[in-house]
């Protein structure tokens, strides 16, 4: 770095710096809030408390596959699994994924939790 010069406006003190330096420090700045973002979200997931989604639920919620077996299928449950876990019949589930009944219906949101 270069050596930086003091000046004096109005009684306050500034720091006069070469543009190249005051480029590479907002530089680091930058490079610095995106280790701490990153090592925020490793701790998260390190917790559990959030996860990565893999491409592959990515690439079938794409094509328009039902959200509620995707992520059932990644958990490895059953219909039948999902149902207990969620109390709520296997139909239910069934009529769910299969896109008969409305996701914002009580029993939806109660297997979307259980998945």
């Amino acid at each position: 770095m270069s050596i930086i010069e003091k000046i004096t406006r109005k009684g306050k003190e500034f720091a006069v710096i070469p543009v190249d330096d005051l480029q590479k420090l907002m530089d680091d700045a930058e490079m610095l809030a995106d280790v701490k973002a990153y090592d925020s979200v490793k701790g998260r997931l390190e917790r559990g408390e959030d996860e990565l989604i893999p491409l592959e639920i990515t690439e079938r919620r794409i094509t328009g596959e039902s959200p509620a077996k995707i992520w059932r299928e990644h958990r490895g449950l059953t219909q039948e699994g999902l149902a207990k876990a969620s109390k709520v019949s296997r139909a239910m589930i069934a009529a769910i994924e299969a896109g008969h009944k409305n996701r914002r219906h009580r029993h939806a949101e109660e297997a979307r939790r259980g998945a």
